[in-house]
């Protein structure tokens, strides 16, 4: 299908410096779509041209004596005889002197033993007397046991006892050193020396100096004008459509802009003139100049559209959470059912119940991944988010913990989407439990 989009009358085109070329197509099934524009302008090209000046020079006229003041410095010294200066100086002073110590040998100790005699010691035994009856005739019978004495020997041994030696002393004589400070008149000579410095003093200086005037001659120099020419603008646009088997009414304008007053490069853009049901998402573009000469800029642009229903758009968010975990290093691992972007947004808070409502344990808002402390990964084989609380939860975990967890996915999209209505990309969860391991 071809459209025609004049937007210069052939009879009288008004010239303007600058070239937007719109035309409008409406969407209702086709694949394929060309459009076709021209306008009337004038191209401003920058050229360097030379243009007749006046400039100036300087002329010697001559040479005249110019005297000025100039300050030079000159070296005076003054002899400062030699001197003799005093004064009181401490000194160290050491002398020898004799001393003695004490010095002692020996003083170590010995056992003294005695011999303890022994002694007998004798008891007397008592006597019993011990009866028995016969069996035979039953008469009884006694006799005495026992008396006599029972002796044996106490005591005997020796008896030791430790005993000081006396230490083997003698006096020792020794050299020792005996220092003080004392305080001495001592006279020094400062031999004569001469003391010099700088004295600054006034000199004429003449000299000869050449005098110049201004002259003026006839000179060129060179200006940028700008160089205007009338040339018609013609755009054709090849506009590629994937349908998806889709059709709705979505009227689109399409616009080609210089990028500057020499029309040598092009932008193009598209917009939905009407907010559709379906998404239309532009998947590549270009336009170029093919052609250009003294009456007209020819320029050929390609579009690629593709149009989608929110199912086919690649959103990637869960739909139920799987399971929720959280050990005593304050590592949470969500595991979801569905798909879970590689990219996006999460929003969390986790608090359980105390006895007069709920108490916040942890609140986090990030994007993720982020390094070694939100990883997107695998858990009992499903998409999982492993997320570090140990900055964002000051106490430790607790039984009865819930989460509740909002998802925005990072539209992974090939492409520009035309919408100005984006599709909901947010996905929230209420009331998990969490699992305390």
């Amino acid at each position: 299908m071809i459209r025609q989009a004049a937007l210069a009358l052939l009879i009288s085109i008004p010239t303007i410096t600058h070239a937007q070329l719109d035309s409008q197509f409406v969407f209702n099934g086709q694949n394929a779509e060309i459009l076709t524009a021209q306008k009337a302008v004038t191209v401003i090209t920058p050229e360097q041209k030379e243009v007749p000046d006046t400039c100036t020079r300087q002329v010697p006229t001559g040479q005249i004596e110019v005297c000025d003041d100039v300050t030079r410095y000159r070296e005076e010294c003054t002899y400062v005889p030699s001197s003799e200066s005093c004064g009181y100086e401490s000194e160290r002073v050491c002398h020898p002197v004799s001393r003695s110590r004490e010095v002692c040998s020996g003083g170590g100790s010995h056992q003294e033993c005695t011999t303890i005699p022994s002694s007998t010691v004798c008891t007397e035994r008592p006597t019993r007397e011990v009866c028995h009856t016969n069996p035979h005739n039953g008469e009884s019978s006694c006799t005495t046991v026992g008396g006599g004495q029972s002796c044996h020997d106490v005591g005997g041994g020796q008896s030791c006892t430790t005993v000081q030696d006396s230490p083997n002393c003698h006096t020792e004589y020794y050299s020792d050193e005996e220092c003080s400070n004392d305080s001495r008149y001592v006279c020094h000579t400062n031999p004569g020396h001469n003391d010099c410095h700088s004295v600054p003093y006034s000199e004429e200086v003449c000299g000869m100096e050449t005098q110049y005037r201004t002259e003026s001659y006839a000179c060129t120099r060179t200006i940028t004008v700008n160089k205007e020419e009338k040339k018609t603008v013609k755009a054709e646009t090849n506009i590629q459509i994937n349908t998806n088997g889709l059709v709705d009414e979505i009227p689109m304008l399409v616009s080609i802009k210089e990028v500057n007053t020499q029309f040598k490069a092009f932008t193009i853009n598209v917009k939905l003139e009407k907010e559709p049901k379906l998404f239309v998402v532009m998947k590549s573009k270009e336009v170029k100049v093919v052609s250009a000469n003294a009456k007209e800029v020819i320029v050929k642009a390609t579009l690629v559209l593709e149009v989608m229903t929110k199912d086919m758009l690649p959103i990637k968010l869960p739909t139920a959470i799987s399971s929720a975990s959280i050990d005593a290093n304050k590592k949470l691992v969500i595991a979801f059912e569905g798909a879970l972007a590689a990219k996006g947004k999460l929003d969390l808070s986790i608090e359980h119940k105390v006895l007069f409502g709920h108490k916040v344990d942890a609140v986090l808002k990030s994007d993720y991944p982020v390094a070694r402390s939100i990883e997107v990964g695998i858990s009992e084989g499903k998409p999982a988010l492993s997320i570090d609380l140990r900055n964002a939860m000051v106490k430790k975990p607790v039984k009865g913990m819930k989460l509740k967890l909002e998802l925005e996915a990072a539209l992974d999209l090939k492409g520009e989407l035309l919408n100005a209505a984006k599709p909901e990309m947010k996905k929230s969860f209420q009331s998990v439990q969490i699992i305390l391991k």
